[in-house]
């Protein structure tokens, strides 16, 4: 009975994610748990770390979750409200290599959902789908669990890899999500100066929600760099595994960029393979080969990323959306926390500002990641139907997800959304008509094949 309405949508390519009401009941959450408990006992273990970010329905799903994951056997560590990084980190530093993160991400609030980890490997929720299906109605069993604090540990390892030679003054905003308490206490015992606003979980997000990779969400960051005249600003999202960053002049600066300071930064220490999906900017591979890395293109999506991180043996990996994996002297796991110490530091170290080393990379007209809102069953079938009918003259193209078209200098993206029903764009050129004309080579495109699609990217 129970199986004709649970919606099988839930089970995504990276990750578990639904409505926290109607999607995340009790009973299914529970079965999942089970599942998973049931694959960690596969494996020879016995024991999985959990934690969960400060939405509202967090406590009813970590319940239902331990309720399952107890039934088959399984020992529960509860990490408590902590960022992503935090669990991430327990399955590569604790007892065991798996757990659980309670977090709907940067969805709305009343989402939820589950990121998992078995055996160090990042499991996607397709693949849990078959397993849930085939799993019958569980017993009752007692819940039991232990808490750990997981925080000095972290913080420990974090402060013996860097001593601070110049002391900067850094904002932080956390949205209200589950990083703020740990960055601010993590910042200020590094030595910065630390400014945090939005610091307090809090899962109504009443300021503004904890997605760095929308700019609207950045005007409170930006106006307190400004005001307390700071050197750099970050952004957290919902659960710590996402950041943004803002320069000294208050410009919020493309994950592109980013990426690029780290790769010039860890490919002087290490050569090696640097990992970045297909959203991100053309000058990327450019400036990695241009320091002695490997450059590698790769779906996105943190699932993809993390796999082809250990299959290279990659010295860092990246994503447009602000996912950034470190896998020299760090896990290879997306830390935005981490993330934002290391580029502090460089900040730091160096003799320019922020926005100074951006302005050596070479000038490129983009636009963000751009959505249309398109029906969740029909998304992939409409990427194809793309492929097939969509008319470019002398393109280079790459389908490693959806399809990237190169013109010249000038691409443009587009793929279906794991996480939403959208369908994602993004354009890149040299100039501002090119930007354009790249564009608009789509939109004819799209308009030709689905004429009744509105064109209202947001």
């Amino acid at each position: 009975v129970f199986l004709n309405k649970m919606n099988k949508n839930i089970f995504r390519a990276y990750d578990i994610r639904g409505h926290s009401e109607t999607d995340l009941d009790h009973a299914t959450i529970k079965k999942i748990g089970y599942v998973l408990g049931q694959r960690i006992r596969g494996n020879q273990h016995d024991s999985v770390y959990v934690g969960h970010d400060s939405r509202l329905s967090a406590t009813k799903i970590q319940n239902a979750l331990v309720s399952g994951l107890n039934a088959a056997g399984v020992r529960v560590l509860l990490l408590g409200l902590v960022p992503t990084p935090m669990v991430y980190y327990a399955t590569k530093t604790g007892i065991t290599p798996n757990g659980v993160m309670i977090t709907g991400s940067h969805n709305p609030k009343d989402d939820n959902g589950l990121k998992m980890v078995i055996n160090d490997n990042a499991v996607s929720g397709e693949e849990l789908l078959t397993e849930f299906e085939n799993q019958a109605e569980i017993e009752q069993s007692e819940r039991s669990f232990e808490e750990i604090d997981l925080y000095p540990l972290y913080q420990k390892e974090i402060n013996d890899k860097f001593r601070l030679k110049k002391k900067i003054k850094i904002v932080l905003d956390a949205g209200n999500g589950a990083a703020g308490v740990v960055a601010d206490a993590i910042f200020k015992s590094q030595g910065f100066e630390t400014i945090s606003i939005n610091k307090e979980p809090d899962g109504n997000f009443p300021n503004h929600h904890p997605d760095p990779s929308k700019e609207k969400n950045l005007e409170e960051l930006k106006k307190a760099v400004m005001d307390n005249h700071a050197d750099i600003g970050f952004a957290f999202d919902g659960d710590g595994d996402r950041v943004g960053m803002i320069t000294e002049n208050g410009n919020s600066v493309l994950a592109d960029h980013l990426i690029m300071i780290l790769s010039k930064y860890y490919l002087q220490k290490k050569k090696g393979a640097i990992i970045f999906d297909v959203k991100c900017s053309s000058q990327l591979p450019t400036l990695i080969k241009k320091y002695g890395g490997t450059a590698i293109m790769e779906k996105t999506g943190h699932f993809n990323i993390k796999k082809a991180i250990k299959e290279h043996d990659a010295v860092l990996g990246g994503e447009m959306s602000g996912h950034i994996f470190i896998n020299q002297g760090w896990y290879g796991f997306d830390d935005a926390i981490f993330t934002a110490v290391v580029l502090a530091r460089i900040v730091s170290d160096a003799d320019q500002s922020v926005s100074s080393m951006i302005e050596e990379f070479p000038k490129t007209f983009s636009t963000p990641e751009l959505n249309l809102n398109v029906d969740d069953e029909t998304k992939f079938d409409m990427v194809e139907k793309f492929k097939d009918q969509m008319q470019f003259p002398d393109a280079e193209l790459n389908t490693i997800d959806g399809v990237r078209v190169s013109i010249g200098n000038s691409w443009g993206l587009m793929r279906a959304s794991n996480t939403s029903p959208k369908l994602v764009f993004r354009f890149e050129a040299e100039s501002e008509e090119d930007l354009k004309d790249i564009k608009n080579l789509f939109e004819l495109n799209l308009r030709d094949i689905f004429p009744d699609l509105k064109l209202n990217f947001n």
